[in-house]
């Protein structure tokens, strides 16, 4: 996934983090789960995989966005998800998802 294609499919993605080379390399990096994450609806009682990986994911962006949180920190947050899958992708695969949705 492109950093274009990340910043189309989630809007909520501030402007000031679109030209971040940590998000250009989120993108790539998680484009498969990125392609399948969706915010989950307000009163969702049971989460998708789909659900899941965007609140692990987009999750932190979105409370940047919303002012509850700083660049430096959401930026540190990101890198800290890239390092997590650096050292093991299948853990941090399985990492993204509640042991009722893996089961």
């Amino acid at each position: 996934m492109t950093v274009s294609e990340l910043i189309r499919k989630f809007p909520e993605i501030p402007q000031d983090l679109h030209d971040e080379p940590l998000l250009a390399q989120f993108a790539q990096t998680f484009g498969d789960f990125l392609r399948e994450a969706q915010n989950p609806g307000p009163c969702s009682a049971a989460y998708t995989p789909g659900n899941h990986y965007y609140l692990k994911l987009i999750g932190p962006i979105r409370i940047y966005m919303y002012g509850l949180s700083t660049k430096d920190k959401v930026l540190s947050k990101i890198q800290a998800l890239l390092d997590q899958h650096a050292a093991d992708p299948s853990v941090f695969a399985e990492s993204l998802l509640t042991s009722e949705v893996r089961a």
